[in-house]
């Protein structure tokens, strides 16, 4: 029976090749999706549980079929039956040959139904995956019998059609401040944004205290509280954004997830000339008013950033667009997808595999948890969130059972999520502050008070 992480890893990979035709959310041009089967193809890739490089086009329709029909459970690899149905008989073999050389663009299990229809085998006798590798093994398979077909026409970049179709995600590295475990040293802030390709609005943009992954999470959550699920993520390949984490995440969200080549960052323009813009706008007032001891803090850096960004930025008009990013995305009549705080936290949550000891018990980052006695030694899927250790949920074999008990609890965190150290905050007095008007100028567009927690409401 294969582990839950590797089903995983391998609904991620196929994820990652069909994205972009599940997730189109307008109607491709003739013979696109064909043009975009053939060129993936044509690619090697590392596939997890696999010595294979390559994915042929009859693999790509199934698991189109299979995301169709049960979404990112069903790219998981299920357990197979004890009944096998890995041959053929030679004359159903040949006939299914024919079928094929008559016909080359019938896919597999057309021809199946057909076979069947015939009478000529028993329903369910053949397995789509086992006449597909003698079609391929008798150089029948649909890739080779079209491929002089093939139409060689480059793909178009793909501009955003409309309002939070494309997001482009990155981060930079930002101002230095007084460290919080040491305020004699200091410490860099790096700034996560992500920024609407349409309107060029940031549906959230933070500093933190590294570029870890919680720290992309808790983004992208925030953005999407805010703004609704986006059509297609779009980012580089840095370790944060080619997790396994992210891409079950953007699996079960129903998120286009793309990256950039490798050292070469065409299409992130947009986020790129925008970290440019707070590279001379934003940076120079931050520095001035770290100077002046206004800003102590990360969440003083961060209250002054939002300042910035709702009250000067959003209300600026950009240079391309000829119109301010909030008013570009007010004129949009796209309604975007919407979901609940519960759902996805829910999939936010990370996980892992643990096996529980004869006593009932398991840990997880030195802490020890109680489960159910059923489940003694067997591997089990743990699944928390890495701000808070004391809820973990407990499945086997798809099924839940409940949240384990906490037995010893020494971290409350994920070694990966650092605490956030207090400060305390002076205040101080000055002539004129950018930021002050900025604020002001937020506070009368928004109505709203800053936060920057993750559990903001819905609208």
């Amino acid at each position: 029976m294969m582990d839950n992480g590797l089903k995983e890893q391998i609904a991620a990979f196929r994820y990652s090749l069909i994205s972009p035709i599940v997730n189109r959310q307008s109607p491709m041009a003739p013979g696109e999706i064909k043009n975009y089967l053939e060129e993936t193809t044509k690619r090697t890739y590392t596939i997890p549980g696999s010595q294979r490089q390559t994915v042929s086009i009859r693999s790509l329709e199934r698991y189109m079929m299979l995301y169709r029909k049960g979404g990112w459970e069903a790219l998981r690899p299920q357990d197979r039956d004890s009944e096998s149905r890995t041959s053929i008989p030679d004359k159903i073999l040949q006939k299914a040959f024919l079928l094929r050389q008559e016909r080359p663009e019938r896919t597999v299990e057309k021809i199946i139904f057909l076979l069947e229809e015939e009478g000529l085998a028993p329903k369910g006798s053949i397995a789509t995956s086992t006449l597909s590798r003698h079609f391929r093994k008798a150089g029948l398979s649909r890739q080779e019998l079209l491929q002089n077909q093939c139409d060689t026409k480059a793909f178009k970049r793909r501009e955003a059609e409309d309002l939070h179709m494309i997001w482009q995600f990155d981060f930079k590295h930002g101002v230095y401040l007084a460290d919080p475990k040491n305020p004699k040293q200091r410490k860099k802030a790096i700034l996560f944004a992500i920024i609407d390709d349409y309107s060029r609005m940031i549906p959230h943009a933070q500093f933190y205290w590294d570029e870890k992954l919680p720290r992309m999470e808790d983004s992208l959550k925030k953005a999407i509280l805010k703004h609704g699920i986006p059509a297609q993520f779009y980012c580089d390949n840095g370790a944060a954004f080619s997790s396994l984490q992210l891409q079950r995440i953007c699996g079960k969200l129903g998120i286009h997830l793309s990256h950039s080549r490798p050292y070469r960052p065409q299409g992130r323009g947009k986020i790129e000339r925008w970290f440019g813009f707070v590279d001379t706008s934003f940076i120079p007032e931050a520095y001035q008013e770290i100077e002046q001891g206004k800003i102590t803090s990360l969440m003083e850096l961060n209250i002054a950033f939002t300042a910035w960004l709702d009250g000067f930025y959003h209300q600026r008009k950009h240079g391309t667009t000829n119109v301010t990013p909030m008013d570009r995305a007010n004129s949009s009549t796209r309604e975007t997808r919407r979901i609940s705080m519960e759902r996805l936290t829910d999939i936010f949550l990370w996980e892992e595999e643990r096996k529980v000891d004869k006593t009932g018990c398991i840990k997880l980052n030195g802490n020890t948890y109680e489960v159910d006695g059923a489940l003694c030694g067997k591997r089990i899927c743990v699944r928390y969130d890495p701000f808070d250790l004391t809820v973990l949920k407990v499945i086997y074999q798809e099924k839940s059972y409940g949240n384990a008990v906490p037995y010893a609890l020494h971290s409350m965190h994920h070694p990966s999520v650092k605490a956030a150290v207090a400060v305390e905050k002076v205040a101080h007095e000055s002539s004129v502050s950018f930021f002050k008007l900025a604020e002001k100028k937020r506070q009368e567009t928004f109505h709203e008070p800053l936060s920057f927690s993750a559990k903001e409401n819905v609208k």
